[in-house]
């Protein structure tokens, strides 16, 4: 029987607002009462998550004031957060004011927990730029190869904002994606016989893409849910599709991931 090391919460996508009011006429709810919701379901699991880790946009602007609402809001998980921003974030901002920490260009950082190596690879633009799509440095990639070494006893996760390798529709592939995610796919194709997932939001869906034996996994948002179709080249919302999380559990020989959803 297989050993569980760890099971670990992963969300993302909350867009909350400095006012907490605000919300999208689309939508049933807000961005804060959607994080409300999820905060509340994975308190409700009948199990203590060892972390929550957030892949980003955890704001829709970033504005002080969201952050602080953030800081407030996630105090009321029972295990501790792990954030990363994402492109709606400031990364300066996360760090100062959700997270407490002086703040660097970029927040890449890893951790290890029961034995399990995680990695978080910041993906938020930067230089200024506002856009959906994103391009990681050379810097970061080389980052990444030196902290993901093949030879590392641990089981490894690797976690970042963006969508990484492309999915065959045009509205991920071209408007929203990491511009040189091949380059992110090849830095870590050498530690791929530890690496159990690539762990990612941005895209609003569950969603997998599995290439050279390495799986990327999507969550959904707490919030607002996006549709994805071959030749789909616009934002769509899916008014179908329900909010959720994703429960990993890393075991000896592997990783299983389940999909939670709540709400109507």
């Amino acid at each position: 029987m297989s050993d569980v090391l760890l099971r670990f919460i992963h969300l993302t996508d909350t867009h909350l607002a400095a006012d907490a009011a605000l919300g999208h006429p689309q939508q049933p709810w807000t961005p804060a009462e959607g994080t409300l919701h999820l905060i509340e379901a994975v308190n409700a699991l009948p199990f203590m998550a060892d972390f929550v880790l957030h892949t980003g946009d955890v704001v829709y602007d970033p504005d002080e004031k969201a952050y602080l609402l953030a800081r407030e809001m996630f105090a009321g998980l029972r295990a501790p957060v792990y954030f990363m921003p994402g492109n709606h974030d400031s990364s300066d901002m996360l760090q100062r004011l959700l997270i407490g920490r002086t703040s660097t260009p970029t927040y890449d950082y890893e951790f290890e927990v029961n034995g399990v190596q995680i990695v978080c690879l910041d993906s938020s633009p930067r230089h200024g730029e506002n856009a959906p799509h994103t391009f990681i440095s050379d810097a970061q990639i080389a980052w990444l190869r030196e902290t993901c070494t093949p030879d590392d006893p641990r089981p490894l996760i690797v976690a970042t904002h963006h969508n990484v390798l492309p999915a065959g529709a045009p509205w991920l592939d071209d408007f929203m994606r990491m511009r040189n995610g091949e380059e992110l796919h090849a830095a870590l194709l050498p530690a791929r016989q530890r690496l159990l997932g690539v762990l990612h939001g941005h895209v609003h869906m569950v969603g997998q893409r599995t290439r050279d034996g390495i799986t990327y996994h999507s969550s959904p948002s707490s919030w607002m849910q996006f549709l994805c179709h071959p030749g789909q080249t616009q934002t769509v919302v899916d008014h179908a599709a329900r909010p959720g999380f994703n429960e990993i559990t890393v075991m000896s020989d592997g990783m299983y991931l389940r999909h939670h959803f709540f709400g109507a």
